[in-house]
């Protein structure tokens, strides 16, 4: 498994494009959860969080690329296995991880 963040990043000054990309994120991974893949986006709900226009994002995302899963497959799996914390949690574990955050503290201040 692998333990370094591999994230998304968007800039600070567009806080709704950076909500609508943690959206469509969330959404993958929840279509993973459900096992909903890119055959079967139809099944992904619509929203109007982003007005009408957007209603079927989360349908779009998932028919264009597949669920997070799919996606780990096609560009991941070769370079980083999934499994251990890599997978979703599906409720057999209590596991929690927190990517590390660096160096908490100064040693100025202690």
């Amino acid at each position: 498994y692998s333990k370094e963040p591999l994230a998304l990043m968007t800039s600070n000054d567009e806080p709704q494009w950076s909500d609508f990309v943690n959206c469509v994120l969330k959404a993958l991974i929840v279509a993973e959860k459900y096992n909903i893949t890119q055959e079967r986006a139809d099944e992904m709900p619509t929203t109007d969080v982003f007005g009408k226009r957007y209603k079927n994002m989360f349908i779009n995302a998932v028919g264009a690329v597949g669920n997070y899963d799919e996606i780990y497959k096609r560009h991941m799996e070769a370079i980083i296995p999934r499994r251990g914390i890599n997978m979703i949690n599906n409720g057999t574990s209590g596991r929690m991880y927190s990517h590390p955050f660096g160096n908490l503290f100064n040693k100025a201040h202690i």
